[in-house]
C-alpha cells in the first residue's frame, strides 16, 4: 500500500534531492571532469529522489522511476517531444490514479533533468595524440553549449503543455575564474545561479504541469 503524495509534497521531495547532490557535488570535485558528468549528478540524483519517495509514501517497494542518460548530453541535444528526459516518474501511484488511464494534464507525470556549462581551462596540455593530458573532456564552446541548454528549454516548455511537472538542472563550472558568456547573462539569461564554490555555481528552472486550454 502506497500512502498518497500531494503535488507540493513531490515538489520539496525534488528540492531536498538536489540539494544532496549539490553537496555532494563539494565532495567529489572531479566528477565535473569526467567527459559526460550530466550522467553521473542524474544518476546521484535519481537514488536520492527514488529513496526520498519511498520514505515518504511508506512504500520500501516502489520503483516507478526510470532512468536513462545514455542519450547525447554535453554538447548535443535530446531532442524534440517525445524522447523522454533523463530521469522520469510515473505519479499515478503517488497520486492514487489509475494507472490504466491514460494521461492527461490532470494526471501528470514528473520529469528532471541536469545540463551541465563548462568552462574552458587556463591552460590545455595535450599529449602526443592531442588528448588532455590532466582531463577526460575536450573543451567546447560555451555559447554552443548554451544552445543546447535553450533547447532543452525548449523542450520542457513543450513538456509542461503536455500536462508534465519538470525541473531542469543546471550547474555551471568555471574552473579558471575567467569572465565567460554564463557572467555576462548571454548564456542561460533565466538563471538565478546559487554559488557552491568559487568555481560552481547552480540554478533551477521549475515547469510547472500547465492545464488544458
Amino acid at each position: 500500500m502506497v500512502a498518497l503524495l500531494t503535488v507540493g509534497q513531490l515538489r520539496r521531495l525534488v528540492q531536498a534531492s538536489w540539494d544532496a547532490v549539490v553537496l555532494w557535488m563539494i565532495q567529489k570535485p572531479r566528477v565535473l571532469r569526467l567527459p559526460r558528468p550530466e550522467q553521473q549528478i542524474q544518476f546521484e540524483l535519481a537514488c536520492r529522489l527514488r529513496e526520498a519517495v519511498r520514505a515518504a509514501a511508506e512504500a520500501p517497494s516502489w520503483d516507478r522511476l526510470f532512468f536513462d542518460a545514455s542519450g547525447e548530453t554535453s554538447g548535443g541535444s535530446r531532442g524534440v517531444f517525445g524522447r523522454r528526459p533523463a530521469l522520469w516518474l510515473d505519479t499515478h501511484q503517488l497520486y492514487g490514479l489509475d494507472p490504466a488511464e491514460e494521461r492527461t494534464p490532470h494526471t501528470p507525470d514528473l520529469a528532471l533533468s541536469v545540463h551541465v556549462l563548462r568552462a574552458p581551462p587556463a591552460v590545455l596540455e595535450l599529449d602526443d595524440d592531442g588528448r588532455p593530458r590532466d582531463r577526460e573532456w575536450v573543451p567546447s564552446s560555451l555559447g554552443v553549449q548554451g544552445l543546447v541548454l535553450e533547447d532543452e528549454v525548449r523542450t520542457f516548455d513543450e513538456l509542461s503543455r503536455h500536462g508534465v511537472e519538470s525541473w531542469l538542472f543546471v550547474v555551471y563550472a568555471n574552473e579558471a575564474l575567467r569572465t565567460t558568456v554564463v557572467d555576462v547573462r548571454a548564456v542561460a539569461s533565466w538563471a538565478s545561479w546559487k554559488e557552491v564554490s568559487p568555481t560552481l555555481r547552480w540554478a533551477a528552472r521549475h515547469f510547472r504541469a500547465k492545464p488544458p486550454r
